[in-house]
């Protein structure tokens, strides 16, 4: 028994020492309009997400997260409708969702000590939930991102993103491109 009661100890103690430098911020992002394979597009919409961010020193982070686009509307876009093209109306007046896990590094160019710390960052992932209203064999794809951000009193955390998430409908490849505005607010566990 009390070899099991030290073990337990023990495991307890890592991992609490390895947890103690964990944020988890909760997001929340405005999307601008975005273009859903580049001739259609997409009317401002929010995701929600969370992010693990883990310090390996004062200058670079590692960051895991999930981010869910929750139901994007798709409308011809204005060149389309201008020019009268009207062939292809198949994702007119349709939504889609998806949800990418992902991955990112983080460079804190000065540091991160102080109360403002500007910071660069990229994102890699795959889209593991992809559905299109009227879709017909909808399959997810990759999801890159980057952009910049700060982080304010050391709580408050503002980003500017550039996204594209990829994934397959009707055996056509379509992409999402994006630009949005993320806020959150930092925890450390």
């Amino acid at each position: 028994m009390k070899k099991y009661l030290v073990v337990l100890l023990l495991l307890i103690s890592t991992v609490s020492a390895f947890a103690a430098d964990i944020d988890i911020i909760p997001k929340l992002s405005l999307c601008i309009p975005g273009t859903f394979r580049s001739d259609y597009e997409v009317d401002v919409a929010v995701n929600i997400g969370v992010e693990g961010k883990y310090f390996l020193n004062n200058y670079f982070a590692v960051a895991f997260g999930v981010d869910w686009l929750i139901n994007r509307n798709i409308s011809m876009g204005l060149k389309a409708s201008r020019e009268n093209w009207g062939a292809d109306q198949y994702y007119t007046n349709s939504k889609f969702t998806m949800v990418p896990v992902y991955a990112g590094i983080i460079w804190i160019p000065f540091g991160n000590l102080g109360e403002y710390k500007p910071y660069l960052r990229i994102d890699g992932g795959y889209n593991v939930y992809c559905a299109i209203s009227n879709g017909s064999g909808t399959t997810p794809g990759y999801y890159v991102g980057g952009g910049f951000g700060f982080e304010l009193y050391e709580r408050y955390i503002f980003e500017l993103h550039a996204t594209r998430y990829q994934a397959t409908d009707n055996d056509t490849d379509v992409s999402y491109k994006d630009i949005l505005f993320k806020f959150g607010y930092k925890f450390t566990i």
